[in-house]
């Protein structure tokens, strides 16, 4: 049987090369937007040149408005196998910046505690899976200066990972990928003397391709014998100190 993947954050970037690699893998998509409702359709275009899916717009933050979408999935009979937490942005902030510290909190981790929550709680019979996006920054040695609120978020991430796949395996297998420098949309403009330095980080020297996020995301939706891992696409990023 066809299984369903909600891929959050799907309008761009990450999620959109998630959420086309799901349907070339056949599975119904479930494409998810708050702002760029234009990138979404993008999204969903593309998705259906290979499987079917549908669009959504959810407000990941509002819990009752998370709600509203699973108790639509439920009216529509839609059942969710898999879910991957990947909405979230990238913003600095310096430390006393209190309004950043609660703004990527709920952003990035949050947003996923309150899908996280409502997938589980969705009546299902077979194996499920999930899996979240963290970042290389997640890592304390290589939290960026200057974006210490998103840092801590990612971080967040992982051990939520950690605990969800101790509480529900083997019913619900938890993983997470953590991206490293990927070429997205935010890094148009950005001067070349940044960019080749960047790539210089990088030891394959250039940046991740979305579409390599893609395929280790995949991986994990393919395969029934992990859980609690994490995996780093980072072009060898983490090689600077040997984590």
């Amino acid at each position: 049987m066809k299984k369903t993947v909600l891929i959050t954050g799907s309008s761009s970037g990450i999620g959109a090369a998630i959420a086309v690699a799901s349907a070339k893998a056949g599975y119904f998509v479930l494409v998810t937007y708050r702002n760029n409702k234009k990138g979404g359709e993008a999204t969903l275009k593309e998705v259906k040149k290979y499987a079917d899916g549908k669009l959504l717009y959810a407000d990941l933050e509002n819990r009752s408005e998370v709600t509203k979408l699973f108790d639509d999935f439920k009216k529509a009979s839609i059942s969710v196998d898999y879910l991957v937490n990947n909405a979230g942005n990238s913003m600095g902030g310096a430390l006393d910046d209190y309004d950043m510290w609660e703004k990527q909190w709920k952003n990035i981790f949050m947003s996923q505690v309150i899908v996280t929550n409502e997938f589980v709680k969705m009546p299902h019979k077979g194996q499920r899976k999930i899996v979240n996006i963290s970042s290389i920054y997640a890592y304390p040695e290589l939290g960026f200066e200057g974006f210490s609120q998103y840092n801590a978020a990612k971080a967040a991430v992982v051990s939520f990972t950690m605990s969800l796949a101790k509480k529900f395996t083997p019913e619900i297998l938890v993983n997470s990928v953590a991206p490293g420098y990927t070429w997205t949309d935010p890094w148009e403009g950005t001067s070349k003397e940044n960019l080749d330095a960047v790539k210089r980080l990088n030891r394959i020297g250039r940046f991740v391709k979305p579409e390599e996020i893609a395929s280790a995301v995949l991986f994990l939706l393919s395969n029934d014998a992990i859980t609690g891992e994490v995996i780093r696409v980072d072009g060898g990023l983490h090689l600077i100190h040997n984590i």
